[in-house]
């Protein structure tokens, strides 16, 4: 296992979520299900629940990205550190070329930031679990750490596409910085790639304008119902509304504190895990991994925030924080607000 880099801990604080959702589950057809009963557990569609927003167009930054990591809370995951995808039970490598954190079952990432400037940003789409060839933590990883580094985005996403491999769904933000003009006018290149669904065909489109200027992801299927799903309804409108009242004056701690504060927006806990497309931040529900009826039920939540920041010079700053974790005595706890794992580094430097 890699050693995660030496984090800086910050006393900045979160206050209390100024986004709050209103009670949205009838609004979309499906989402809602009986209250579970004292005792009663369940097993639904494949789970996991991330939601991440974007824009590519503010005058201050090439890059705002923010983003939850909603997972089964015993699942072991590295925390974000500078690695190269060494294999995980080798030595870490010096001067490791990626920023992200890792999956220690499959090795991947969900989220990343190379120093080359890549970044990728990967979803799962909510279905039946499936037997596929490959893990899509893969999807990633591949794009951050390539092979030959100079492949280019549209060269790696035709790779892709023209590869016979079998995924579970997902949904994919790849970035990669385009030629710049002068030293302050960093931009980036941008693909969404999905398959539709576990075994579909790999498809891929760019942005649109208005996805590059404030853009939407989580775990729906693109022309299904994806764009009404509530989280990411209210989730873009907080945060178009970030970004209209965000300019030069605002500090860069300023802005990283209401993007946070959008991925604090909740109201309670879920009544039932068909209800989590409701829900930004996800308080832990039991959530059990095997129809069997012996099998445990294990707390399920959002894990991480995540905030990255690339100005139009390439300055970068990369914040995770731990939202809901296992104490020592495998208790589900709310982690600490006033710690955190910052990391500064411009990018495309060498």
């Amino acid at each position: 296992m890699p050693a995660p880099a030496n984090p800086r801990s910050s006393e900045a604080s979160i206050i209390i979520p100024i986004w709050q959702l209103g009670d949205v589950r009838d609004h979309v057809a499906g989402t809602c299900s009986s209250k579970m009963a004292p005792g009663q557990f369940q097993r639904e569609k494949n789970t996991p629940m991330c939601v991440g927003f974007w824009s590519l167009e503010h005058d201050e930054y090439a890059l705002i990205l923010c983003s939850n990591r909603d997972e089964s809370l015993p699942r072991p995951t590295a925390p974000a550190h500078f690695h190269s995808f060494e294999n995980l039970d080798g030595p870490p490598v010096a001067d490791g070329q990626v920023l992200s954190g890792r999956d220690l079952q499959a090795g991947g990432t969900w989220q990343g930031l190379s120093r080359a400037g890549r970044v990728a940003f990967l979803t799962n789409i909510t279905e039946e679990p499936g037997q596929y060839s490959s893990t899509r933590g893969q999807l990633a990883s591949t794009f951050l750490l390539p092979d030959p580094p100079d492949t280019t985005l549209h060269e790696h996403v035709n790779t892709l596409i023209n590869r016979n491999v079998s995924y579970a769904g997902f949904n994919l933000l790849l970035l990669s910085p385009t030629s710049q003009t002068s030293e302050d006018a960093l931009s980036f290149d941008a693909a969404y790639v999905t398959n539709h669904g576990g075994g579909g065909s790999i498809i891929s489109r760019p942005l649109t304008p208005s996805e590059r200027r404030c853009g939407g992801l989580s775990n729906g299927i693109e022309g299904r119902g994806a764009e009404e799903w509530p989280k990411v309804v209210h989730g873009m409108s907080a945060f178009e509304d970030i970004l209209e009242h965000t300019g030069a004056k605002t500090s860069e701690d300023e802005l990283v504190e209401l993007l946070f504060d959008l991925l604090a927006s909740r109201h309670g806990a879920p009544p039932s895990l068909s209800e989590l497309r409701s829900f930004i931040q996800i308080e832990p529900i039991p959530r059990k991994a095997s129809r069997s009826p012996d099998a445990p039920a294990d707390p399920y939540g959002t894990r991480l925030s995540t905030v990255i920041l690339v100005r139009r010079d390439g300055r970068a700053v990369f914040i995770e924080r731990d939202i809901w974790t296992l104490d020592g005595e495998k208790k589900v706890t709310k982690a600490d607000a006033k710690k955190q794992r910052t990391f500064r580094l411009r990018l495309l430097d060498g």
